[in-house]
């Protein structure tokens, strides 16, 4: 039987804690579904089964405020991972979107009502690997006194 779209999810999920761990950072599920912990900040996990991110709603993505993204690419048995700075991550999906929309005379051509988006690995390039983002931690860690 092959994995559920949700089983597919949370082992994205597992991966991002597993390779965290692997390269020397504290790391931890966050919650149910969509969040991990890595050196002490929140990460939104998004995974990519068939090599592509999709965003069910352009406007909800863009209007989130996660600070750090951790894209996992499971597709035909690779595992590719992506950090990428939520600032960084909206502006590009807005932009891509509204560039294809513009395209198109700001109507889809099958489904005008379509919120949808993707997000392909090109376009996150830059970020594959950038673990380090997880160092420069601008945030206490989870635990940590504040003054």
């Amino acid at each position: 039987m092959a994995p559920s779209n949700h089983q597919k999810h949370q082992a994205g999920r597992h991966l991002a804690v597993a390779e965290a761990l692997l390269r020397g950072y504290s790391a931890s599920l966050n919650g149910p579904q969509t969040f991990v912990t890595i050196n002490g900040r929140k990460a939104a996990v998004q995974v990519a089964a068939q090599g592509t991110w999709m965003i069910a709603d352009i406007d909800r993505m863009t209007a989130m405020s996660v600070d750090v993204y951790v894209l996992v690419g499971v597709t035909e048995g690779h595992r590719d991972f992506y950090v990428v700075p939520g600032d960084d991550l909206r502006a590009g999906v807005r932009e891509r979107h509204d560039e294809f929309m513009a395209s198109v005379g700001g109507v889809r051509p099958r489904n005008p009502e379509s919120r949808h988006t993707a997000i392909y690995p090109k376009d996150v390039e830059a970020w594959r690997n950038r673990w380090s983002l997880f160092e420069d931690v601008t945030q206490p860690a989870i635990g940590d006194a504040t003054s």
